[in-house]
């Protein structure tokens, strides 16, 4: 019998070693039916069981094993099941037990991995440190001490380890991927991609690999392959969430329907997504449908009343409608859940600001900016309310920081002046980095730069180079492509009032400081359309609706003022005019730039506008304007509710109920019926 059992103990553990788990276990199971126990059979069995993820059975084994003949060895195997099966703390203890009694690398090791399932740390650094104090190429140690290290927020050590690691095991994809995260804490991205190249060549097929890679390389606004990226990690999973929600979001600016199909497959893949739900609404808001915008959000709120961000763009949904008081309730439930959140705070005080509270608005503004994490938005609507009380050095202040969130290039952001610098004497260039209507604002204090400094340069946007150049025949202008040196500091053409200390009681003479092309004019008064005795009036009706979406009269009311017998009406748009009519003469096609505008300003008898840079050209121009402004209007218009100190032939029509421009239009019409040229 003897014979028969070491044959059998010999052929199972040849079974075992082979992997054939089955056929072992049939024989080890006969062979403790013969001898119960048997240590050996009972630990091998017991490593059998963990092999096969049966920790229960594994425990059961290899504790009776442990009772027959403690030692370090077998104890090491109960240990180890028991860190298998999750059961970290017993696997802690047992394996200090051990340890203490019989040290080795990879004991340390695995009291090492214990300590960290339960979450302490530092104790499992201990333990790999004392496992590579026995074998400084213990390769598991150092792996997990880097690992380990960056859990900890020690990106240095987490390197160290790392980098010692590779030199033993330099194929090991497991760690060059670990490296890539290193790298990426770092910011070093180019080092992070570099790293998860080498591992994509290994295994082309991990969807995680093209994931981050498109992370990285979005880091380094490098869209063209983080596209790339995304496109192959959903070629490889197609529904992988995250991927669809960052392709999403790549679209957004320049593709926002390519953005919302994106979002809508994703939704219909994981419509409890929490991130994918505030992703969705967010782009149904920039598309402007609000409604399925609101509705996302709702879902969202029912299954989780804890989501502040859903609060917060729902509250923004309402402030695109005009319903400030929802929207106010919204914000204030979103600061109730996160109140040390100041971008919903920064949100209370714009909406207090459109209920016309703002003072209310001022005091929440000025707590924000107290605060060192204040976001430059905050600062800025801060000053837009000081500039709107006409609290000129105060605003200014705050508004001349504006450049930093600006996408002009670094080597002007070094060089911008600040009110602690004399501009007297010295070569400026005065730099546009603000709206067109902005800059034609602004220009009226061109002349008044050039008698205190050295030299004057203007850089701005192409749209306006030839007029100004026609305008200020004594000074460089240069478009922002084009490279400008020979200056000492660049003024903000926004600053310049400030720079020259002349506030808002102080505005030059706004008549007429801009002239058009004389011949310009000329050649388009000699067009048919001009021809007629009927009242000229221009329209513009729609600007840019991604800035203020109140900036905007509805087209129902562009076709009343159409319907009048005694006038003509010229439209200016050069975009969103698809519903125009025969009744409207399109101007579009005769407009390549503002010196156009202003020739075509030229050729009528008024203009009806919106608040767009339209109004600025033809107010410089001395143009007489009627300007529709909303209840709420920009800072420029301070609380004016007819006349501006900026234009002189300016008439400001402000709305009375947000939203509404009917009694607005009605005085329109009713004034133009009369009008007399």
């Amino acid at each position: 019998m003897d014979g028969r059992y070491k044959e059998l103990s010999d052929r199972a553990f040849k079974l075992h070693k082979n992997n054939d788990f089955k056929e072992a276990e049939k024989i080890y199971t006969l062979l403790l039916q013969i001898n119960p126990n048997d240590v050996n059979i009972l630990n091998l069995y017991g490593l059998l069981c963990v092999s096969q993820q049966k920790y229960n059975d594994a425990i059961r084994y290899l504790s009776k094993a442990v009772v027959l003949r403690p030692n370090a060895y077998i104890s090491g195997n109960l240990a180890k099941a028991y860190y298998e099966a999750g059961e970290y703390n017993k696997a802690v203890i047992l394996f200090e037990t051990i340890v203490k009694e019989s040290p080795s690398d990879d004991l340390y090791y695995s009291l090492g991995l214990s300590y960290k399932s339960i979450n302490k740390y530092e104790q499992a650094v201990k333990n790999y440190l004392l496992a590579l104090n026995i074998n400084p190429e213990h390769y598991s140690s150092l792996f997990n001490l880097a690992n380990t290290y960056k859990d900890l927020d020690n990106n240095e050590k987490s390197k160290e380890y790392a980098l010692r690691a590779l030199k033993i095991k330099p194929d090991d994809i497991a760690l060059h991927a670990l490296l890539s995260e290193i790298y990426a804490y770092e910011k070093n991205y180019l080092c992070a991609i570099d790293e998860l190249k080498i591992c994509i060549k290994s295994n082309k097929g991990n969807y995680l690999y093209f994931y981050n890679l498109a992370i990285y390389y979005s880091k380094l606004k490098n869209k063209k392959e983080a596209e790339k990226c995304y496109i192959e990690s959903l070629r490889l999973n197609p529904k992988h969430i995250n991927s669809m929600i960052n392709l999403a979001s790549l679209y957004k600016d320049d593709n926002k329907e390519e953005s919302l199909k994106i979002l809508e497959s994703a939704y219909k893949i994981s419509p409890e997504e929490e991130t994918l739900c505030l992703s969705l609404a967010q782009v149904y808001r920039d598309l402007y449908d609000n409604k399925k915008s609101i509705n996302i959000l709702k879902r969202l709120i029912k299954r989780n009343p804890q989501c502040s961000e859903a609060y917060m763009q729902l509250g923004t949904n309402y402030m695109d409608e005009g319903k400030y008081k929802s929207a106010l309730n919204n914000f204030d439930k979103a600061i109730e859940l996160s109140p040390d959140n100041l971008n919903y705070q920064h949100c209370r005080a714009t909406a207090l600001k459109y209920r016309g509270k703002l003072a209310e608005a001022e005091k929440i503004l000025k707590k924000i900016v107290r605060n060192p994490n204040a976001s430059l938005k905050s600062k800025l609507s801060l000053a837009m309310i000081y500039l709107q009380k006409k609290e000129f050095n105060k605003g200014m202040k705050l508004y001349g920081q504006r450049y930093l969130e600006d996408k002009m290039p670094q080597k002007i952001k070094d060089n911008i002046w600040n009110k602690s610098e004399k501009i007297r004497g010295k070569s400026i260039l005065v730099y546009s980095n603000c709206g067109l209507g902005d800059t034609l604002m602004f220009a009226r204090y061109i002349p008044f730069l050039k008698k205190i400094c050295n030299n004057i340069a203007l850089q701005t946007d192409k749209e306006l180079c030839e007029i100004l150049k026609y305008n200020y025949t004594d000074i460089n202008v240069y478009k922002k492509s084009e490279e400008v040196k020979d200056y000492e500091r660049i003024l903000q053409i926004m600053d310049s009032a400030y720079a020259l200390n002349m506030d808002f009681n102080k505005i030059p003479s706004s008549e007429g400081y801009l002239k058009a092309d004389i011949n310009k004019i000329k050649e388009f008064k000699k067009l048919d359309i001009f021809n007629t005795k009927k009242l000229k009036v221009g329209i513009f009706y729609q600007g840019n609706k991604n800035i203020f979406r109140n900036r905007a009269l509805p087209f129902k009311y562009v076709e009343e003022l159409a319907q009048l017998k005694n006038i003509q009406l010229y439209s200016f748009q050069i975009e969103n005019n698809e519903n125009e009519s025969n009744k409207i003469v399109s101007l579009k096609d005769y407009i390549k730039d503002y010196s156009d505008t202003a020739a075509l300003l030229n050729c009528i008898d008024i203009l009806v506008t919106i608040d767009s840079s339209i109004v600025h050209m033809a107010g410089a121009l001395g143009v007489k304007t009627k300007l529709l402004i909303p209840k709420v209007a920009e800072w420029r218009w301070f609380d004016d509710t007819k006349t501006t100190p900026w234009y002189d032939s300016v008439e400001i029509i402000r709305q009375k109920k947000a939203f509404d421009w009917s009694n607005e239009i009605e005085k329109i019409k009713s004034e133009l019926n009369e009008y007399k040229r």
